[in-house]
């Protein structure tokens, strides 16, 4: 058989990033282009590169030096297990032949310095033929869902499954960061670990954890499995399309995602890779998938009894309750993508309505809170909360 062209993969990464590229060489035909297909989260692009015959020629002498076609159906080694915060970086080829057939290599068949050599050399010449003299042409992508989805990357199991919520507002306070995180506990088959996390403002961290006996991680890796959830971390709107912003409000804007990652560690090292489901999925047709896990994560959260008492009270408007005074009600969670699945974060009761008496408007158009702040122009009191008075 002979060799017709070869595949290249770089993925480089750390806990909580990576980039893939996945490059086509042809060795054959009229037109000899590289073609590198390019994935770094919301950075995705199509190159081709000018291939020439000196290049071709660099590659079939790599595979010559180290007896590649003599490294295929060995079983590789494992792979160094990656468990840090730095960024790591592995390669991989497919040799293609022609007889339509093709042979993966991970550099992992052959001796320990054998490999780490071979890796380094293919790398340097694959890095060296597409460069930015080579460059004939970029295409950024804008994948929707459907597109996304046709996304294939290999993984490990499902490990850990994440929910994040950001809401920013006016009122003090009212910057509130949420996170729910369930993980399986090493060992301990059938039982996970449930973390809450709430930092509203200036006010302390609020956390809680529990343990409990569950079977989420196996329903979310058969939806995983069945949508290609990996794919849909790519998903984009193209820039180039207007959005209508008119009835965004200005003053208050909330962010979702739910991020699943996946223990990668038999394929690449890296015991954590991540990858997100966002709210632009959600809107191009994901949001039934989506709705179901959240629903599994509703039903983990509450089953484990993890909780936290939600108050975005400020010392001044403790002070006006305690007086027995009204006090505004605190900002309600919206949850994540709008569902309300927030389930360990708890709202105190609600309290009475906002009272503006002892506020008082002014003929310039500002007003001055009942606090003691004077010369507000906005809705809200920029020391306390308070509304503005009605005229």
């Amino acid at each position: 058989m002979n060799i017709t062209g070869l595949s290249y993969k770089f993925i480089m990464f750390s806990p909580t990033i990576d980039q893939i590229i996945d490059a086509d060489i042809p060795f054959t035909g009229d037109n000899l282009e590289i073609t590198e297909n390019f994935r770094f989260s919301n950075d995705i692009s199509v190159k081709h590169f000018k291939l020439t015959n000196e290049t071709i020629g660099i590659f079939r002498s790599l595979i010559e030096k180290y007896k590649i076609t003599e490294w295929i159906g060995k079983t590789s080694s494992d792979p160094v297990i990656y468990n840090d915060e730095h960024t790591h970086v592995i390669t991989s080829l497919t040799l293609k032949f022609d007889d339509g057939t093709s042979s993966e290599i991970t550099f992992r068949e052959g001796t320990e310095d054998i490999y780490k050599k071979a890796s380094d050399e293919f790398r340097k010449a694959f890095f060296t033929a597409a460069s930015n003299e080579a460059l004939i042409s970029e295409e950024k992508k804008y994948p929707a869902l459907k597109e996304a989805r046709l996304i294939k990357e290999e993984h490990g199991p499902v490990t850990a499954i994440e929910t994040h919520h950001f809401s920013s507002g006016m009122m003090y306070n009212s910057n509130v960061t949420t996170k729910q995180k369930i993980s399986k506990i090493p060992g301990k088959d059938g039982t996970v670990l449930v973390e809450l996390y709430r930092k509203a403002g200036n006010l302390p961290e609020q956390t809680d954890s529990k343990e409990v006996e569950s079977d989420i991680f196996a329903k979310i890796q058969e939806i995983s499995d069945k949508e290609n959830i990996p794919g849909w971390h790519y998903v984009q709107r193209d820039p180039s399309i207007p959005v209508d912003r008119s009835m965004m409000p200005m003053d208050y804007s909330a962010s979702s995602s739910l991020t699943i990652i996946y223990d990668d560690s038999l394929l690449t090292g890296c015991p954590g890779i991540r990858r997100t489901i966002g709210e632009t999925a959600c809107e191009m047709g994901g949001s039934e998938v989506d709705k179901a896990i959240c629903e599994l994560i509703r039903e983990c959260v509450t089953k484990s009894g993890a909780h936290i008492e939600v108050s975005n009270v400020n010392p001044y408007i403790a002070a006006a309750y305690n007086a027995g005074e009204p006090v505004p009600q605190p900002m309600p969670m919206n949850g994540f993508m709008g569902m309300g699945m927030m389930q360990g974060f708890a709202n105190p009761a609600p309290a009475p309505d906002v009272s503006t008496e002892g506020s008082t408007l002014n003929s310039d158009g500002t007003w001055d809170c009942k606090c003691g702040t004077k010369g507000l122009t906005g809705k809200f009191c920029s020391e306390c909360g308070y509304q503005r008075p009605t005229a």
